[in-house]
């Protein structure tokens, strides 16, 4: 019986495990598509208003929900590896319960705030009803890409949170160290 429970144990732990690294690879593949698109369609701008053999009218456009993507995917990669921007000055100096106590309002902070971005940016994609101007694609198309990411930083910051509670340390930890 206690071997069947291991066993079902391990199997979930390697499938979330799995489930993490392709959740991980997608991030970074749109952010780094996203990117590549956004080098070439500024190069493109850039020799075509030298060279005008054609318009970049809907450049814009294309460029608006490039960037977007790029940006929330990316942001959603960076939170889910903990490799984002953090000002670690007043954890990293204290000690003890008190840095126990700042990591997890500190996490519980980045939970809230993913919540509130999850639910207005849900209303938003859901409200929007306007296109864009040349290629009439639904506004909802470059909203999407807001409360998918904010799922997944929702998700990924959890995880941070209950950690914290459990009392694990920030595997981040010394980044004052790191800095100088």
């Amino acid at each position: 019986m206690e071997t069947k429970r291991v066993e079902k144990s391990y199997f979930l732990l390697s499938y979330l495990s799995l489930l993490d690294r392709a959740v991980g690879n997608t991030l970074r593949g749109i952010s780094m598509i996203a990117l590549a698109l956004l080098f070439f369609l500024l190069l493109g701008n850039v020799f075509f208003r030298f060279v005008p053999i054609f318009s970049f009218g809907w450049f814009d456009e294309i460029v608006e929900m490039v960037f977007a993507y790029f940006v929330f995917f990316g942001s959603a990669a960076l939170w889910r590896e903990r490799e984002h921007f953090r000002v670690c000055l007043v954890p990293d100096t204290l000690k003890g319960k008190w840095k126990r106590f700042i990591d997890i309002v500190i996490e519980g902070c980045g939970v809230l705030f993913f919540f509130i971005l999850l639910v207005y940016s849900i209303e938003l994609t859901l409200r929007a009803t306007d296109q864009t101007p040349i290629f009439k694609m639904s506004k909802r198309i470059l909203y999407l890409c807001v409360p998918v990411s904010s799922f997944v930083m929702l998700i990924y910051a959890i995880l941070s949170f209950v950690s914290r509670l459990k009392g694990k340390p920030d595997d981040r930890e010394g980044c004052l160290e790191e800095s100088v």
